[in-house]
C-alpha cells in the first residue's frame, strides 16, 4: 500500500492521474488504443466519485456543513455519471470525451478551490484517517472490478 496520505492529497492524486489518462485519451490515434483508455478513465472517475461520496462528502458535511459546495459537487457527480453511461456506450466518441474531460476540469478546480482549504481548515475532519479510509475503500472497489 502507498504511503499513507490526508484524504485532499489522495482525492486530488486521482484527479491527476484522471486528467493525464484524458491526456492519453487525445493522443491516442486508434480506436483500439482509444477503448481500454476510454474504459479506465470511466472506471476510476466511478470509484473516485463512490469515495467521495460514501466517505469525504459526510465528513466534510460534519465538519463544515456547506451545504452549497456540497450540492454543487453531487450535481457535478450526476451530469458526470451521464456522460460515463453514454462513453460506455460509445468508447470511441471524441466530442462526449472531451465533454467529459471538460466537466471534470470543473469539478476538480471547485473541490481544489473551495471544497478542499475549507476541508483542511475545519476542526472535525482527521484528514488522515478519512485518506486511509477512501484508500481501504477504493482497494476494496477495485478488487471487485478485477475480480
Amino acid at each position: 500500500m502507498p504511503q499513507q496520505q490526508d484524504a485532499t492529497d489522495l482525492l486530488d492524486h486521482d484527479h491527476n492521474e484522471v486528467m493525464r489518462m484524458f491526456q492519453q485519451y487525445k493522443a491516442a490515434h486508434t480506436d483500439n488504443e482509444r477503448r481500454p483508455l476510454a474504459s479506465r478513465i470511466c472506471h476510476e472517475l466511478l470509484v473516485h466519485m463512490q469515495v467521495e461520496e460514501e466517505i469525504f462528502y459526510p465528513a466534510f458535511k460534519r465538519a463544515v456543513n456547506d451545504q452549497e459546495v456540497l450540492q454543487d459537487s453531487q450535481k457535478e457527480h450526476d451530469e458526470a455519471r451521464e456522460m460515463i453511461a453514454k462513453i460506455q456506450a460509445t468508447p470511441t466518441d471524441a466530442k462526449l470525451m472531451l465533454d467529459l474531460e471538460d466537466a471534470i476540469l470543473h469539478h476538480v478546480n471547485d473541490e481544489r478551490e473551495k471544497m478542499f482549504p475549507k476541508a483542511r481548515k475545519a476542526q472535525g475532519m482527521n484528514l488522515m484517517q478519512l485518506g486511509e479510509e477512501i484508500q481501504v475503500r477504493k482497494e476494496a472497489l477495485n478488487a471487485v472490478q478485477h475480480a
